[in-house]
């Protein structure tokens, strides 16, 4: 799909001349952040294993460095993530690179998991804000490794026999995290036994992670939101796993139609893949997600409607999309904003996820 106008000024901006509709047919590419921890994943697998729909980002390329630096052969084809099993490890992970991305404990368990123990750097990704990572390393700890942190790396080693744990992914703030949800399943893959996640994040990254594991050999059962069961398992396979499309790439898509007042076609992605809570917000917003061709064809012909919503975690409206709508509801008339806001029945306050 081009966009016309648009002007490559300097590697840090790009000039975009508006005033035309987006229109055009257009491929999801896969999930940044399910790709991110399938990679983790696969530092586990005990025969190659091939990711599908890799999407073609700087995070893929910094994972892929970090997987061949620490011991596991991998290469990225187009959209394929590629890797065999190691032969040896060498689990450090690099400072310039575990500082490039925001799953490096993630990656540090699966490398600890692996190696027995392992060395990396706080993460990074983001320059707005600290990620706190406690959760990761006290899964680590109830798995049974000695952990410490110094001078922004962690170190952690197994100093014994591994045995089922239980930890708990619940945060003091912001509920389940996401990461250390995962972090704890891919420790528990190959630890003896059944180890239990309290609380459990089901965002898609969690359920896809568990989802490759599953078909790889390891038992995941589920009981809600409570908990989650990972029994380890001697010999993780691997074969050919595909990486879903981008949800939030595919919100921004919609909106940036319906901001533009034109049609855009998702190919390959039907409507029935955006969460509920991100459909029928949008839907109720005046946009429309028509089934068409084993996609979804996206449009506002009628213009933003007013809506009232919350972001909250999956399936709630997500919060990484909250923006593109705060900017397409911009577009109603002075009247209707004031009258949305004279109607606190309507309006739900935003909260962090």
């Amino acid at each position: 799909m081009p966009i016309t106008g648009t002007t490559m000024t300097d590697q840090l901006a790009v000039q975009i001349t508006g005033g035309r509709r987006l229109t055009g047919s257009t491929t999801v590419q896969g999930s940044k952040n399910i790709a991110l921890h399938l990679y983790a994943a696969a530092i586990l697998a005990d025969a190659p294993l091939v990711l599908h729909g890799a999407p073609a980002i700087l995070d893929t390329g910094v994972v892929a460095e970090i997987l061949n630096r620490t011991g596991t052969p991998t290469a990225v084809a187009g959209e394929e993530f590629t890797t065999r099993p190691a032969t040896s490890y060498l689990p450090v992970v690099p400072d310039d690179l575990g500082r490039r991305i925001r799953t490096t404990p993630v990656l540090g368990g699966a490398l600890l998991t692996r190696a027995g123990q392992v060395t990396f750097p706080t993460p990074g990704g983001d320059a707005f804000c600290v990620r706190r990572i406690d959760r990761h390393l006290a899964a680590m700890e109830a798995a049974g490794a000695a952990v410490e942190v110094d001078n922004g790396l962690v170190r952690a080693r197994f100093t014994g026999r591994r045995r089922p744990f239980v930890t708990d992914a619940e945060t003091r703030s912001w509920g389940p995290s996401l990461g250390a949800t995962v972090t704890a399943m891919l420790l528990a893959a190959r630890t003896p036994g059944t180890s239990t996640v309290l609380n459990p994040s089901v965002e898609p990254e969690v359920i896809h992670t568990a989802a490759l594991l599953a078909s790889a050999g390891v038992p995941i059962e589920w009981q809600g939101r409570a908990a989650l069961y990972v029994t380890g398992a001697d010999r993780i396979a691997g074969g050919d796993f595909t990486v879903p499309p981008d949800r939030l790439e595919a919100a921004t898509l919609v909106l940036a139609a319906a901001i533009t007042g034109g049609t855009v076609h998702l190919d390959r992605f039907p409507a029935i893949w955006f969460p509920d809570g991100l459909a029928s917000v949008l839907t109720d917003a005046g946009i429309r997600l028509d089934p068409v061709d084993g996609g979804t064809t996206v449009g506002a012909p009628s213009g933003p409607r007013p809506v009232g919503m919350a972001t909250g975690p999956h399936p709630g409206y997500p919060t990484d999309a909250q923006p593109q709508l705060t900017a397409y509801l911009t577009q109603r008339t002075v009247c209707d904003v004031m009258s949305l806001l004279s109607s606190p029945e309507r309006v739900v306050p935003m909260r962090p996820r």
